[in-house]
């Protein structure tokens, strides 16, 4: 073989070499995009064309300012926000789940807006299926209409979708409740065992006491059978009251502002569940507490004429 034959195979095997370096690189490219989710994907090729254009086109590309405390509450009448909440399970059993940032700053004040000229004393429901003012319940609250308006309407989809995207009307409306300095509601379950009551929307199966504003010392929601236990609730120390004396109660829940705590009230098999007896503790001098209440029953709940009547 001649030198410049020589040469000339050394070359086109130096090249074949590259061209089957780049082939396998591509494969493998392929091969790692291929494995990622189509999320991924999108993003990446967001991140690049972003960079690209930033690059080689933008000299200066100005930052926006964004408050990820909020959405847009003008665009709930066409969209409803995807949530951005996060989750804690406390108890199994009961089930106990503690939800952060359920709630939004300006939905929060939204609703305080709408519902603060129309508080009045709160009432309780008794056995003949009447509303009474009674001392056991001292707040003073007002129910927001089913539906009332675009962000009342995304809110309760928001509670319908966290337990299992549940049509909204197996609902009670949704209750704002104000609590002042010494007003309280005593222990009690949110479940009922009266037949009377039951006829409407069947049983009460799950609870959220949602905090709105936490203006205040103590006023925590305690659940007064289910004793504190320091290797089972010391690491929720951000969220539950831990001191000296919490062996002494059920665990309590500090009010937070913008964070719910959700529970079963029934068991898996239907069955009433008296762990769930708790209390809302009266906020300390000078303190208020806002809250919401969010009840939803087995069957569809049929909105009720409700009557004051003093006891």
């Amino acid at each position: 073989m001649t030198m410049f034959h020589t040469r000339t195979f050394f070359r086109m095997m130096f090249f074949g070499l590259a061209v089957f370096g780049c082939f396998l690189s591509i494969y493998q490219s392929r091969k790692t995009i291929s494995q990622a989710t189509e999320f991924d994907f999108q993003s990446y090729l967001r991140q690049e064309v972003n960079q690209f254009v930033t690059s080689n086109f933008c000299k200066e590309i100005p930052k926006i300012s964004q408050d990820n405390t909020n959405y847009d509450l003008s665009q709930y009448k066409y969209e409803c926000p995807h949530h951005r909440y996060t989750t804690r399970i406390i108890e199994r059993s009961p089930l106990i789940v503690y939800i952060e940032q359920f709630l939004t700053q300006n939905e929060i004040q939204y609703l305080i807006e709408l519902t603060e000229p129309f508080l009045k004393r709160s009432t309780v429901l008794a056995s003949d299926g009447k509303y009474y003012i009674n001392d056991n319940r001292t707040s003073r609250s007002a129910e927001i209409r089913r539906h009332q308006t675009p962000i009342v309407e995304c809110i309760e989809r928001r509670f319908a979708q966290f337990q299992g995207d549940i049509d909204v009307e197996h609902m009670e409306p949704l209750q704002v409740v104000e609590y002042t300095s010494g007003k309280q509601v005593k222990p009690h379950y949110d479940w009922f065992s009266q037949p009377e009551i039951l006829k409407n929307g069947g049983q009460r199966v799950t609870s959220f006491f949602t905090y709105l504003e936490d203006n205040c010392s103590m006023g925590e929601t305690e659940f007064l059978d289910i004793r504190f236990n320091k290797s089972s609730h010391e690491r929720f120390c951000d969220i539950l009251i831990c001191d000296e004396n919490s062996t002494e109660f059920g665990i309590r829940f500090r009010p937070l502002a913008g964070n719910s705590v959700f529970w079963y009230n029934t068991d898996e098999y239907g069955e009433v569940d008296y762990l769930t007896y708790h209390a809302g503790r009266p906020p300390g001098e000078n303190g208020r507490k806002i809250g919401l209440n969010t009840w939803t029953h087995i069957d569809k709940f049929p909105l009720p004429t409700k009557k004051m009547i003093e006891k």
